[in-house]
């Protein structure tokens, strides 16, 4: 059966962890559209229904002229190993081809909160200290790639209970996942979700 797991299992095989974390933070504050987002996200067409959301973002981007968020989406993917030359026009390209092996695409802290707000109607704030709610989590840990944006490696949700959502997976508290997961993840940004 369908659920809020779903909306992270291709992040397992595929570096798009901001956009997942988005979808965790929909499906858990918009209980209307759950149902939609299951059927979206069925297995027969997981993949590529996420390519074609995140080829939506990246065209909206190039339409309304935001520039800022497409080059900074494109410095942060390049840092990490295998992507130096990574470009928003090539990724398109390749979306089109439907061919694609990997996807993976790394989304700054301000790129993901506009794909929340534009995508979503969503209304996340950036904040610098723990604060009760749902937000989504970047993360850094040892041997991340190296970046302005405090070396970030990774997103996941947090509800405000304190679950953590990603790869498919739920987790007790960032520790339990760092446990399973074998790393040492900590927190570099805080995006508050508000419906």
């Amino acid at each position: 059966m369908p659920g809020i797991d779903d909306m992270g299992i291709v992040n397992d095989t595929q570096g798009i962890c901001g956009f997942t974390s988005t979808l965790y933070a929909v499906y858990m504050s918009r209980p209307n559209l759950q149902r939609k987002l299951d059927r979206a996200l069925d297995a027969s067409m997981r993949d590529t229904r996420m390519m074609a959301e995140i080829k939506t973002f990246l065209v909206m981007m190039k339409a309304a002229g935001n520039q800022t968020v497409l080059d900074e989406i494109a410095e942060l993917t390049k840092t990490f190993p295998g992507y130096g030359a990574w470009s928003v026009d090539w990724y398109i390209g390749e979306i089109n081809k439907l061919a694609v092996g990997n996807f993976s695409i790394a989304m700054p802290p301000d790129a993901t909160m506009e794909y929340m707000r534009t995508a979503w109607d969503l209304r996340p704030t950036l904040v610098t200290s723990e604060q009760p709610g749902d937000a989504i989590l970047g993360l850094t840990r040892t041997g991340a790639p190296v970046n302005r944006w405090n070396n970030l490696a990774h997103f996941v949700f947090r509800s405000a209970a304190g679950k953590i959502y990603s790869w498919g997976e739920q987790f007790d508290d960032l520790a339990a996942c760092n446990t399973a997961k074998g790393k040492d993840y900590s927190v570099v940004y805080r995006i508050m979700v508000h419906g």
